[in-house]
C-alpha cells in the first residue's frame, strides 16, 4: 500500500522492455557482439557517433571498427581477455565513418545469453575525446608555461648580472672620474685661496670657473651615484635635529644668485612654533634645492615661488613649493619622478631662450621623492598643466615628512643630536687642536694616487707630519714602524687592496687602536659598507676640500684621545 493505494507485483516482462528501453537511449556507446566479434545490436548513441545505421552495423565485424594506432587496444587482445578474464577495462579508438576517431574509454564483459544457449559479448563506449584534448592541451601549456619560466629566470639572472655590471660600472665610473676631479678640485681651491693676488685677475676668474665646472661635474657624478643607491635601497642616512624653515631658507639663500638675475622671488612661508625634525640634513638640503632649482628653471622671469612649512596633523609636517611655471601635464605628473625623466618646453617660456634655465640631467625630482621615501614622508605635485586660456597654470610639489621617521637610520646614534651641541664639540676640537697644534701629529697616507696625496700635503703640511706610501704592503711597513696618528687608506689599490690593509692594522696589537679613515673616489653605499666592515672610524670621499680633510683628521685625533683618557 503506498498513500492508500494497492501496488501491482512487478511484471517481469516490463522490466526488460523498461531496461532496453533505458540501454538504447542512455549517453554511453553500447554494442553487443558474439565471440567472434559480429555486432548483434548497437544502441541509438553507438549508432550516431559512428555514423553508420544499426542495419549496416548488425552482422559488421567490431574489429572493424577498432582501430590499433597509438595506444589503443587491439580486437585481438579484447577477445583473449573476454574469453578468458571474461572482462576487460582499457581505452580504444573507434573508426567513424566520414568523421574523425574517437577515443573513448572502454568496459567490456562476457554475458551468457541463456534464450540462445551461447555467450555474448557486451561492449561499453565512453567518448573521452574532448577530455583527452584537454589535456593534451593542459600539458602543452604547462610545457609552454615551463619554458616561459625558464626563461624568465634565465631574464631575472641576466637583470642581476646587468645590474651588478651598471653598478661596478658606476663604480669604477665614480672613481675614474673622481680622481681627476680631486686633482681639478683641490688645485683650483688651493689657487682661490692662497694665490688670488699673484694672479692677474681674468685668469684668476678662469680659475673660478674651472672651480665651478668641477663642483657641476661632482654634482652630476653624485646625482648617478644617489639614483643608484635610491634603486637599490642603500641610500645611507645620518640623523640629527634640524629647523626646516631655516634648511628651506639657506637653500634660497644658495639660489640668489641665480633668481636675482631672472627677478625671480622666493617666499618662505613658515608656521610659528614648528617641532623641529628628525632628519638627514644634507639631504634634506638635496631635497630644497633640487625642487626650489627646478621651479626655477620652469617658471617665468618677474615671477614669485612660494613655500610654505607647516602641520598636515600633529605627526607629520606638510611642505609645498607653489611656482607660477609653465605647469604639467596630468599624464606626467607621475612621470616627472622618474629618473632621466625631463618635462616642459622651452619652447612654452615667455622668457627668452637664451636665459631660460631649461635642460639637465632629469635625476633631481627622482632624488628627491628616494630622500623624502627613505625618510617616511612621501610627495605627489598638482598641476593642471598648460592651456589655451592659461599660459603659466604652474606647480604645486606637496611633501608630508613625519615628526619622527619609523625607519631604520645608518648611524649607529641612539639618542637625537642637536646642532648647537655639534657646534660645541666642533669648537671644543678646533681649540684642543690649537693647543697642540706644536706635537704635528703624523699623518700615513696608503694611496697610489699621487695628485690627490700632493694637494693633501699642501693642506695638511703646516699643522700635521705626512707620509705616503703607495701600495698595501709598503703602508703596512711604514704603520708598524712609525705607529702614525692616523692612518688614510684608499680603497683601490694596487696589489692587496685598501680593505685587506685595513683588516691586518685591525688585528695586529700595536695598530688595532689607530684610527682609519678610508681616502676613496669610491662612494656606492657596498664600497662604504665594506670599508666600515673591515674595521675603518670613517670615510672622505674624493673630490674633497681641505677644510673637510683637516676636520675629519681632527676628529679622528679627538676621538683617539677620548678613547685614552677613557681607559
Amino acid at each position: 500500500m503506498l498513500f492508500g493505494k494497492h501496488i501491482a507485483p512487478p511484471d517481469i516482462q516490463s522490466d526488460v522492455t523498461l531496461m532496453a528501453r533505458i540501454v538504447e537511449h542512455t549517453r554511453i556507446n553500447i554494442i553487443i557482439t558474439d565471440p567472434e566479434g559480429s555486432i548483434l545490436y548497437a544502441n541509438a548513441c553507438a549508432e550516431r557517433d559512428l555514423k553508420v545505421s544499426r542495419d549496416k552495423l548488425r552482422g559488421m565485424s567490431i574489429e572493424s571498427l577498432i582501430s590499433d594506432v597509438g595506444d589503443g587496444m587491439p580486437w585481438k587482445d579484447l577477445q583473449a581477455s573476454l574469453v578468458h578474464d571474461r572482462s576487460c577495462e582499457g581505452r580504444v579508438r573507434l573508426l567513424c565513418k566520414g568523421a574523425a576517431e574517437l577515443t573513448c574509454s572502454l568496459h567490456a564483459f562476457a554475458i551468457d545469453d541463456t534464450a540462445a544457449a551461447r555467450n555474448v559479448f557486451v561492449f561499453q563506449f565512453q567518448d573521452v575525446t574532448a577530455e583527452i584534448k584537454s589535456v593534451d592541451q593542459i600539458e602543452r601549456k604547462n610545457i609552454e608555461m615551463a619554458k616561459i619560466n625558464t626563461e624568465l629566470i634565465r631574464s631575472n639572472a641576466d637583470l642581476k648580472r646587468v645590474s651588478e655590471l651598471k653598478s661596478n660600472f658606476l663604480s669604477i665610473a665614480s672613481h675614474e672620474l673622481k680622481t681627476p676631479l680631486t686633482s681639478i678640485k683641490g688645485y683650483s681651491d688651493i689657487i682661490i685661496d692662497t694665490m688670488k693676488d699673484k694672479l692677474d685677475s681674468g685668469v684668476f676668474r678662469m680659475i673660478e670657473s674651472i672651480n665651478r665646472a668641477s663642483d657641476r661635474l661632482h654634482r652630476v657624478v653624485n646625482n648617478i651615484l644617489d639614483v643608484t643607491r635610491i634603486e637599490q635601497k642603500r641610500l645611507r642616512l645620518k640623523p640629527e635635529t634640524m629647523d626646516l624653515a631655516a634648511v628651506a631658507r639657506e637653500c634660497i639663500e644658495e639660489l640668489v644668485q641665480f633668481s636675482s638675475i631672472r627677478s625671480i622671488k622666493f617666499e618662505c612661508i613658515a608656521a610659528d612654533n614648528l617641532p623641529v625634525f628628525l632628519g638627514d640634513t644634507m639631504r634634506m638640503q638635496q631635497v630644497f634645492t633640487n625642487l626650489f632649482s627646478n621651479a626655477l628653471k620652469f617658471s617665468p622671469d618677474n615671477s614669485t615661488v612660494e613655500v610654505h612649512i607647516g602641520m598636515l596633523n600633529k605627526s607629520e609636517f606638510h611642505i609645498v613649493v607653489k611656482d607660477q611655471g609653465i605647469g604639467i601635464e596630468k599624464s606626467e605628473q607621475k612621470k616627472v619622478f622618474d629618473p632621466f625623466y625631463e618635462i616642459g618646453s622651452t619652447n612654452r617660456h615667455s622668457t627668452d631662450f637664451s636665459k631660460f634655465m631649461g635642460g639637465g640631467t632629469g635625476l633631481g625630482l627622482s632624488i628627491v621623492k628616494g630622500v623624502i621615501e627613505r625618510h617616511g614622508g612621501r610627495i605627489w605635485v598638482e598641476s593642471e598643466g598648460p592651456s589655451l586660456s592659461v599660459k603659466f597654470p604652474g606647480s604645486e610639489f606637496h611633501i608630508v615628512l613625519p615628526i619622527e621617521a619609523k625607519i631604520e637610520w645608518d648611524d649607529d646614534e641612539t639618542r637625537t643630536i642637536k646642532l648647537a651641541e655639534l657646534q660645541e664639540v666642533k669648537i671644543k676640537e678646533r681649540d684642543s687642536a690649537e693647543e697642540n697644534i706644536e706635537m704635528k701629529p703624523v699623518i700615513l697616507f696608503i694611496d697610489s694616487d699621487r695628485e690627490a696625496i700632493e694637494i693633501a700635503k699642501m693642506v695638511l703640511e703646516n699643522a700635521f707630519e705626512v707620509l705616503v706610501a703607495e701600495t698595501g704592503e709598503i703602508g703596512l711597513s711604514m704603520a708598524f714602524d712609525r705607529l702614525p696618528s692616523v692612518i688614510l687608506v684608499d680603497s683601490f689599490l694596487p696589489g692587496m687592496d685598501g680593505y685587506r690593509v685595513c683588516r691586518i692594522l685591525r688585528s695586529q696589537e700595536e695598530t688595532k687602536n689607530i684610527p682609519i679613515a678610508f681616502f676613496s673616489a669610491g662612494s656606492q653605499s657596498s664600497e662604504i659598507q665594506k670599508c666600515f666592515a673591515s674595521g675603518a672610524d670613517d670615510f672622505i670621499v674624493k673630490p674633497f676640500s681641505g677644510k673637510e680633510l683637516v676636520e675629519k683628521i681632527w676628529r679622528l685625533l679627538m676621538k683617539k684621545k677620548e678613547q685614552q683618557n677613557f681607559k
